[in-house]
């Protein structure tokens, strides 16, 4: 199947796929083809209107043999009125509105902006387009270029244009682009307008990329000095320990408080959450919605104050929910965290089986034997099988079963073996904490974080692990290793 995909106005890619069963057969084509991650929507443009675009439910709506499609990544606080939508009970009359500051205005059109990033640093940067007048020039010396290969003078108009729409550019990714992604940039510029090549180097952009590195400090000073919470973070003094800097940081690191808004609203927001989670029948939509609106305040106390997670819960205790842990990784990184994390263990599960059979075969591991002879009886639902014995074993081939991970009797409380852990699993079973259970004995799954149970009732065995490159040497090897296989 022939398909134009459109990712944005200057990046339309032309890919061959097999013709998918589903949207979500095509939604994993499309993400492998294109190496992009999930998180949008399909958009296809249908014949039967004229070609304008409509979302994609049913595979069926696709045009047969080649369609033209749009993926749209949502942004995550959706607009919302000052006025909520949703009608309050007549007991309550002033929780649900999301009232403005002072100096926001009162009409009932106004809507929330979001400030927050969308999309991962792509692979082809995409150049926006300069002013009217710089592309004119633009394009005028880009054909004298292609004629006898002179490069243009560059004017300073010209030169702080560019650079002026690239950080800005450069800033809706990365507030700290690293000198390989501005190398990218730079390499995109000339592609796009070869006239502005500079001499004295091989490919033309090295001087680009010098520019745009010098620019992109300006650029942020200039946002720090207008208030931009992410940037003033990143200027404190450096012997205050913090849990991470914002240039090493998720895409929506620090995102300031919506437009029109301040700390007082959302701590009224915040209040009213706290009453609402206690009661019998929660409002799920008011409440999802809200922890969408106050985002900037949670994730403000998190990096600046550092709460332990007891105080956290206790402030935002609607975080503490799988759906809502999901829903807060999505804000942060704009992933699917259940999606991407599966995926990965998918790819991963046959490599890490691999290495349990090798390591009982050297050293006659019993507890990894145990596990995998267990996978080899649960015939029933093989891949959720071989994805819980993945994850089973990674403490037993850690030799670090017991201090993060902990089998214990559904006849036991989950206080006692909470004490001490500041990080791990606690898996509840019926009759006994033997490793050969089968998926079935298993009643309940607890999350510990500094002896405190943040979530629990879970009914599968799930580890949410993000590696990264700074990750122990024993988990470095367990990488490579999975790699050479």
């Amino acid at each position: 199947m022939l398909l134009r995909v459109i990712l944005s106005p200057d990046n339309v890619r032309k890919i061959s796929v097999p013709t998918p069963s589903s949207v979500e057969e095509l939604c994993t084509c499309l993400c492998e083809k294109l190496q992009i991650e999930k998180g949008f929507t399909i958009q296809y443009e249908d014949p039967d209107f004229n070609n304008q675009l409509c979302n994609l439910h049913d595979i069926s709506e696709l045009p047969p043999e080649k369609a033209t499609l749009r993926l749209h990544w949502e942004l995550f606080l959706t607009p919302i009125s000052v006025h909520s939508e949703i009608d309050p009970p007549a007991d309550e009359e002033s929780t649900l509105s999301v009232q403005p500051s002072t100096s926001a205005t009162s009409s009932d059109s106004t809507q929330v902006a979001s400030l927050l990033r969308s999309e991962h640093w792509p692979s082809k940067f995409p150049i926006p387009c300069f002013s009217y007048d710089v592309e004119l020039k633009l394009q005028k010396a880009n054909e004298e270029y292609e004629k006898n290969g002179k490069s243009l003078t560059v004017s300073r108009d010209i030169l702080m244009e560019v650079l002026g729409k690239l950080a800005e550019a450069i800033y809706t990714f990365k507030a700290y682009p690293k000198d390989t992604d501005l190398k990218k940039v730079a390499s995109a510029l000339i592609e796009k307008h070869p006239c502005l090549k500079r001499p004295g180097s091989e490919t033309g952009c090295e001087g680009w990329t010098l520019s745009l590195k010098n620019k992109m400090q300006n650029y942020r000073q200039k946002l720090r000095e207008l208030g931009c919470a992410e940037l003033i973070l990143n200027r404190r003094d450096a012997s205050k320990h913090t849990l991470k800097r914002p240039r090493r940081s998720e895409l929506n690191f620090l995102p300031d408080i919506p437009t029109g808004f301040d700390e007082e609203a959302l701590e009224n927001e915040r209040k009213w959450m706290e009453e609402e989670v206690k009661k019998k029948d929660v409002n799920m939509r008011a409440l999802n919605t809200k922890m969408d609106f106050t985002f900037s305040l949670r994730r403000r106390e998190v990096v600046e104050d550092q709460p332990l997670v007891s105080t956290l819960k206790q402030r935002w205790p609607a975080l503490f929910n799988e759906e809502q842990v999901y829903a807060e990784f999505r804000r942060i990184n704009h992933l699917d965290l259940k999606s991407t994390f599966l995926t990965s263990l998918d790819n991963n599960s046959r490599g890490l089986l691999k290495l349990f059979r090798a390591k009982v075969i050297q050293r006659g591991d019993c507890d990894l034997e145990t596990l995998l002879d267990n996978l080899d009886e649960q015939m029933a639902d093989l891949t959720v099988q071989r994805r819980a014995t993945a994850l089973r074993g990674l403490p037993f081939y850690f030799k670090e079963h017991g201090t993060i991970c902990k089998t214990i009797l559904s006849s036991e409380a989950l206080e006692h073996h909470k004490v001490g852990m500041k990080m791990g699993i606690l898996e509840v079973v019926t009759s006994n904490s033997s490793t050969s259970r089968s998926l079935s004995d298993v009643v309940n799954v607890a999350i510990v974080l500094e002896e405190e149970v943040v979530l629990e009732n879970m009914g599968d065995f799930k580890v949410f692990l993000n590696m990264g490159t700074e990750c122990s040497k024993k988990v470095q090897t367990l990488m490579s290793k999975l790699l050479e296989n």
